[in-house]
């Protein structure tokens, strides 16, 4: 009797008060007309408060702290969040340099590693550089979120006894990249060693660029090709 009395108990839940849970976890409250006003002022409040944490954030500790690490830079920058280090770097900023949301700088090697980064640089949320030697971006380059940039491989011969972190690359395993002028990085897009990108090119989002390409340029696919040449303003 006490395992019919559960099923009836377990259909009961099913037919009649699952409905109800579903509609009421799935359908937002709408405010009637007459609270509208009210919620549209939380609404402002609840944008203001979120904007002042983030500048709070961005102009009182992100930005002073990583400015604090940088050989040079220049005016009117913003750091939305404190870069993630993991070892020492020669870094160098210009003017009007912005980092959207998170972004990851990772020295992989004890050969004094240099991010050089010109003026006008928008760099997305959760970009990462791998530095061993040298990347360098020109000014006006802008970089979409979740890219990644690495002038090496980050080991170098295989070695079955040590872990892959005590492999440090060898010289063969380095190359400098280098992103020219006004060069524009899509989303989720990943530039290995050794990679000049011409001035003014576009790399579509998710591509992966493993051979330099001239300048305007527009690159495409995995591996990165040039689909086509964008013609600049003022040439016959």
């Amino acid at each position: 009797m006490g395992d019919d009395s559960r099923t009836a108990w377990e259909r009961f839940l099913h037919s009649e008060v699952r409905p109800i849970a579903k509609k009421v976890v799935h359908r937002a409250l709408v405010p009637p007309a007459a609270l509208r006003p009210l919620y549209a002022a939380l609404f402002e409040g609840h944008w203001t408060a979120r904007e002042l944490a983030e500048w709070a954030e961005r102009s009182l500790i992100a930005t002073p702290l990583f400015l604090a690490k940088c050989a040079k830079h220049g005016e009117r920058i913003a750091i939305d969040r404190i870069p993630y280090m993991t070892a020492p770097c020669h870094i160098e900023l210009g003017d009007d340099v912005r980092f959207s949301g998170q972004v990851n700088i990772k020295p992989v090697s004890t050969r004094s590693p240099k991010l050089m980064i010109g003026n006008g640089v928008f760099i997305g949320h959760n970009t990462t550089f791998d530095v061993a030697s040298s990347i360098t971006l020109g000014n006006f380059v802008s970089i979409g979120s979740q890219s990644y940039i690495a002038d090496t491989e980050g080991h170098s011969h295989y070695d079955p006894k040590k872990p892959i972190w005590e492999v440090p690359a060898g010289d063969d395993d380095i190359a400098p990249v280098i992103l020219e002028d006004g060069v524009q990085v899509g989303k989720h897009c990943t530039i290995l060693k050794g990679v000049r990108v011409g001035a003014r090119s576009v790399l579509g989002a998710g591509s992966v660029l493993r051979t330099s390409v001239p300048p305007d340029s527009i690159v495409m696919g995995n591996p990165g090709r040039v689909v086509k040449r964008i013609v600049p303003e003022g040439s016959p």
